[in-house]
């Protein structure tokens, strides 16, 4: 897991500074979530914790603190410091300086928000956060945008995955990353992006490394996709023997994190137009996911009894 820390908020964030030094910048934020303070300030604290979330003071706070003179105020936040509290992020909206002061003298972090809305800046910042603390694996395969869904491609080394995520660029279907797939669950979802170091590139047997943002230009390049389907690249057998699904109308499951996923498999032989196999199965997705979707082998069933009849 990567470490947050909580200049690395303040800076993506743009807030402002209100008592701070250096050594407070690097406090670790330690635990996921934003606190609002209601209950803390309320002299409700909870018991056996190490650290705390970060904590956020708005409008209920603000007004529910000024009720008290300035000295319980004080003592208040005495006893809010007192949770290890990596950063405090106050909005406009919260106007007591005695907090600032308060801070200061007991060395806490304190930073405030321009934003007008404080559940969009706290949605907003939980997001932010999802990257350091959310589930993480990395995988060898290959993630391409095609119609608006996340395919990852995966499959034994040297079956082609890189080839065939070249020709759907081609194909105008957007490139997210090769080789090195980074997977982040968020929400019982999956996300996937590039491995920075390989941010781009594509290597192909023959040729080497391929930036793709310079062949292709950058109008291919997409960040970071949801992950809808994994399909897998196997050889097709040699023997002759044919195992692979050909009436089948349901999608089996690929589990990556504890989520699941549509899961296909497909044969990969000479002559076979995987690029455009990969377009029809997403295609397919699409379809399931429409309400007026109707089963392929109870459209079968249902032309054959109008047929007999």
């Amino acid at each position: 897991m990567r470490i947050l820390k909580a200049k690395d908020i303040i800076t993506n964030f743009g807030l402002e500074t209100l008592s701070s030094n250096e050594e407070l910048l690097e406090n670790k934020v330690e635990v996921y979530g934003v606190n609002r303070a209601g209950l803390e300030l309320a002299g409700y604290f909870e018991e056996g914790k190490k650290s705390h979330r970060i904590i956020m003071m708005s409008t209920k706070e603000y007004q529910y603190i000024m009720n008290f003179n300035e000295s319980e105020r004080k003592e208040r936040y005495k006893n809010l410091f007192k949770l290890n509290v990596p950063l405090i992020i106050i909005t406009k909206k919260f106007a007591d300086s005695l907090l600032i002061d308060c801070a200061k003298s007991n060395k806490v972090l304190v930073a405030r928000s321009s934003s007008e809305s404080t559940s969009n800046f706290t949605q907003t910042l939980l997001e932010f956060m999802d990257d350091y603390f959310a589930p993480t694996t990395e995988l060898h395969g290959s993630l391409i945008n095609v119609f608006g869904k996340g395919v990852l491609l995966v499959g034994e080394s040297g079956i082609g995955k890189s080839e065939i995520t070249l020709d759907l660029i081609k194909a105008n279907h957007l490139f997210v990353g090769d080789d090195r797939i980074v997977v982040v669950r968020k929400y019982n979802e999956l996300f996937g992006k590039s491995h920075e170091i390989l941010k781009n590139l594509v290597e192909v047997r023959g040729i080497g490394i391929v930036d793709v943002s310079k062949t292709n230009g950058y109008q291919v390049i997409m960040n970071d996709t949801k992950i809808d389907i994994v399909i897998e690249l196997s050889q097709f057998k040699n023997n002759g023997t044919d195992d692979y699904d050909r009436i089948g109308s349901d999608f089996q499951t690929y589990s990556i994190l504890g989520a699941k996923l549509p899961y296909i498999k497909i044969p990969v032989a000479t002559g076979r137009n995987i690029p455009n196999i990969i377009e029809v199965a997403v295609a397919k997705l699409k379809l399931r996911q429409n309400s007026n979707y109707q089963d392929e082998i109870e459209l079968i069933a249902e032309r054959t009894q109008n047929y007999n009849d």
